[in-house]
This record gives C-alpha cells, structure tokens and sequence, in this order.
C-alpha cells in the first residue's frame, strides 16, 4: 500500500533559494526511499513563493 506525503516549503524573499531547498529535500527524500509524485510553485496569500510536493513510498 502506498502511502502519500505533501510537504510545502515557504520562501519570503528569494525564488532561487526555494528551489535549492526544494532540491536538497528532493534529493534526501528520494534517498530515503520516496518516490517523487509532483512538485508545484505558487504563492500563498502574503505573496511568498510556496513550493507543495507530493512524495509517496511503499509501506
């Protein structure tokens, strides 16, 4: 049975920091064992770049 994750990441000021936040986590979950389903950027309701990922793993 798969079992699902979402993770958001919130960054106030700086886009490229988000994404090698995003990437670092990307990486350490996937070593972990997750597997990526989706990863989405948007902006929250202060206008602060948001990043939601979806990870699932065997269970």
């Amino acid at each position: 049975m798969k079992q699902y994750t979402i993770i958001s990441k919130t960054e106030y000021w700086s886009t490229n920091k988000l994404k090698r936040s995003v990437e670092a986590l990307l990486n350490k979950k996937q070593a972990e064992g997750y597997e990526v389903v989706s990863v989405s950027f948007g902006m929250n309701v202060w206008l602060a770049v948001t990043a939601f990922i979806t990870l699932s793993k065997e269970s």
